[in-house]
């Protein structure tokens, strides 16, 4: 199925599909099933049933799209106008429609030798007065769901396809389209000048040198204000000397998301141009062993000065963040931290696949955050800071703070309290999505929209 990139402000030669609600006057033969399409071909007209206008959200729409993106059993011209109610005005229908279809057509990397299954037919969207307001949301939907499925395509592309340096290769190259943002590229050389002891300690066991990328843009060159999202970038994780069970290591490719949805989000805000100062740094390595491989016990100096004691090698991505957010808070003068990670497997016990876990360390931190995430219809749930919670890692005997809590409690809020220590003071929002980025091995990229809302 081809992409939507543009309305339809004339009737083709397709059939019309219309929504109908259960208290319309409904016409005969309709089929009175949920999401059911039934066909008046002498008419060149369609209708999908969606039960009680009551129960319609934009969430079910949302749904629908995806679903007749996979499954419609042929093309259909969709008339946007009728799927609009009280509710669910014509900007979240346009919106819903472009982005349910486009995530759902949208192809990924694959390395299949045999024909993928796709559907081949196509569905457009007709809209017969298009005002200055559809417009605008037909592109903004347009502009961060081709955000979204770029990351969804780096994050599920193979470690052997995409190493630390090749990573931050084609961030560089695919940027430079962009005039409006400016990319740095640190290697190795650059990290250890800069003292980011932390990153470097990850990066020992690999074969490849890690890079810290950075993406700015100035949307407001007078203003002092500057958000700056932090991104993990484990571009694989065996855990180290820590080595996770077989079972564990799987999907371990997804660990480099965190960076790839900074940057997307980026990709986006460039286009959409917000008055607002917004940068990215995306933290890349792996996580391998080799004989020179970071060693539970050892300890490593931050580029914040503060020395932390390694008890757990597979709890690298804290160690990644740390040395990220520093330089955030203090080379690129952030007044707003933001950071994205998959960073534990406790979020995912707490909050399973359905919620983004959140900590925020102002109400207005949160109140921006969630307000984002409701305008983009991603989940979030807010987590607690508290000094409890790094207890244990302020216990070490030979460093300022150990890198993992292991009382076994609270694992997520442990690890935001861990990143807390490095943001210098700065407001900050630590976004761990665990749960929420791949599911059932498909890439689905969380926050994406939600990071790019914020900077609106």
């Amino acid at each position: 199925m081809e992409l939507i990139k543009l309305f339809e402000t004339k009737r083709s030669d397709l059939p019309l599909l219309k929504a109908i609600f259960k208290s319309k006057e409904l016409p005969k033969f309709l089929i009175e099933k949920s999401g059911e399409i039934t066909e008046y071909l002498n008419e060149n007209l369609a209708y999908i049933y969606l039960d009680e206008e009551k129960d319609y959200t934009y969430e079910s729409l949302y749904e629908t799209a995806k679903s007749l993106a996979s499954n419609a059993a042929r093309s259909y011209q969709i008339d946007l106008e009728s799927f609009a109610t009280e509710k669910v005005k014509l900007t979240d229908v346009i919106d819903a429609f472009v982005k349910g279809i486009n995530f759902s057509a949208f192809e990924y990397f694959s390395a299949k030798t045999f024909t993928k299954k796709v559907n081949k037919n196509n569905l457009s969207l007709y809209l017969q007065n298009v005002t200055e307001e559809s417009k605008n949301a037909f592109n903004k939907a347009r502009i961060l769901i081709e955000a979204q499925n770029y990351a969804r395509d780096l994050g599920v592309t193979p470690p052997n396809y995409l190493n630390s340096e090749q990573l931050a290769k084609i961030i560089e190259n695919d940027f430079k389209s962009y005039p409006n943002l400016k990319v740095t590229i640190l290697n190795k050389k650059e990290i250890e000048k800069l003292g980011m002891g932390l990153l470097l300690s990850v990066n020992k066991g690999s074969m490849f040198e890690a890079r810290v990328v950075i993406i700015e843009y100035n949307g407001n060159p007078s203003s002092e204000e500057k958000y700056v999202y932090v991104g993990k970038g484990i571009t694989f994780d065996s855990g180290g000397y820590s080595l996770k069970p077989p079972k564990y290591m799987l999907g371990m490719k997804y660990d480099m998301s965190g960076s790839v949805i900074v940057a997307s989000a980026m990709k986006a805000i460039s286009v959409l141009k917000p008055k607002r100062n917004v940068a990215a740094i995306m933290c890349i390595t792996d996580n391998r062993i080799n004989g020179d491989a970071s060693l539970p016990d050892s300890v490593f100096t931050s580029m914040s000065g503060k020395t932390v004691e390694i008890n757990n090698t597979d709890a690298e991505g804290r160690l990644v963040l740390a040395d990220g957010l520093y330089y955030g808070a203090t080379k690129l003068k952030a007044t707003r931290l933001v950071d994205v990670a998959t960073l534990t497997g406790a979020i995912v016990r707490t909050l399973g696949d359905t919620y983004t876990g959140v900590w925020a360390t102002t109400e207005k931190a949160y109140e921006d955050i969630q307000k984002a995430a409701n305008l983009q219809h991603e989940l979030i749930w807010r987590m607690p800071f508290d000094e409890d919670f790094e207890e244990f890692m302020k216990g070490s005997v030979v460093a300022d703070l150990k890198n993992t809590d292991y009382t076994g409690n609270a694992g997520s809020c442990s690890a935001a309290m861990f990143l807390k220590e490095f943001t210098n003071n700065v407001e900050y929002i630590h976004l761990d999505i665990a749960g929420t980025n791949d599911i059932d091995e498909k890439p689905m990229f969380a926050m994406v929209k939600t990071l790019v809302e914020m900077a609106l």
